[in-house]
Parts: structure tokens; C-alpha cells; sequence
């Protein structure tokens, strides 16, 4: 937390841009859930500690931190409906939402794994990033037959 926290002041104090108590707040939000958050969850567990912060704040801090490479952005669904943040720095991983409960599971796959990196030698690509989403029911959520 503490070199994001520096990354993060170094970086706006060179764009020249202040760094705000709400700014701190919503990436120390972040920083400890410890998984993915969509922007409400953030802006519920940040206004519990500053009423004054908005949703507004949330969403425009979120894209900031985005566009600074200190939070990933990713999609839990195939409508990309669904957007969540987290720090950056989790190993790759990828996410099964159930349609029923809406539960987000992370999971990581060597078959997967495999996949990306075959196609990365056959089409000679340098594949940076990948994002897959499976959805279905949870076993709490499976329909009895």
C-alpha cells in the first residue's frame, strides 16, 4: 500500500494535480478489500468514513486511478455490465459470475494459461493482458433437476 500511496502523490503532484483526502480515501478503499469492488461498493465503504464524498468523486477517481495504471479495471460479465476495480498487481486471473446471486468468483486456469500463450507464439503476439468471464450458477444457486 505504501509505494501505491507514493506512486499515486508523485504521479499527480507531476501532472499538477492535488492529492486529496478523498483521492487517498478511495484508493485506501481499494487497497483493502483486497478483491474486486464495482464503483457503489467503493463509494458505500468511502462515504461510511467522509459523507461528503460523492458518486460523482468515486467514478472520476476511479478512471483517474485507471489512467495512472494503479487500478484494473475489469468486467464480470459477457455484456460487460458489470465493471469492478482492484490495485494493480494481482497475478492474472479470471472471473465466473453466477446469474442467479450475482457472486464473483476469481479463479486462474493453466488451461487458460496455455491458451494465451500458444496463441501468442503462433500469431507472434505480446499478449499484456487477458480477460476472460465465465457465467452460469453457483453450486448454491444450481438448479435442482
Amino acid at each position: 500500500m505504501e509505494q501505491v500511496a507514493n506512486d499515486f502523490k508523485s504521479t499527480l503532484h507531476g501532472k499538477g494535480m492535488r492529492v486529496t483526502g478523498q483521492r487517498k480515501l478511495i484508493l485506501q478503499v481499494l487497497e483493502e478489500a483486497g478483491g474486486h469492488l464495482d464503483a457503489e461498493t467503493v463509494f458505500e465503504r468511502a462515504h461510511k468514513r467522509d459523507e461528503r464524498v460523492s458518486l460523482a468523486t468515486i467514478y472520476r477517481t476511479l478512471q483517474l486511478l485507471k489512467e495512472m495504471g494503479l487500478v484494473d479495471q475489469h468486467f464480470t460479465s459477457r455484456e460487460h455490465s458489470r465493471e469492478v476495480y482492484e490495485p494493480v498487481g494481482a497475478e492474472e486471473h479470471y472471473h465466473f459470475s453466477c446469474v442467479k446471486c450475482g457472486k464473483v468468483i476469481e479463479f486462474q486456469s493453466p488451461l487458460i494459461d496455455r491458451a494465451r500463450k500458444q496463441l501468442a507464439q503462433e500469431l507472434g503476439l505480446n499478449i499484456l493482458h487477458g480477460c476472460a468471464c465465465f457465467e452460469g450458477y453457483c453450486a448454491g444457486c444450481m438448479p435442482k433437476a
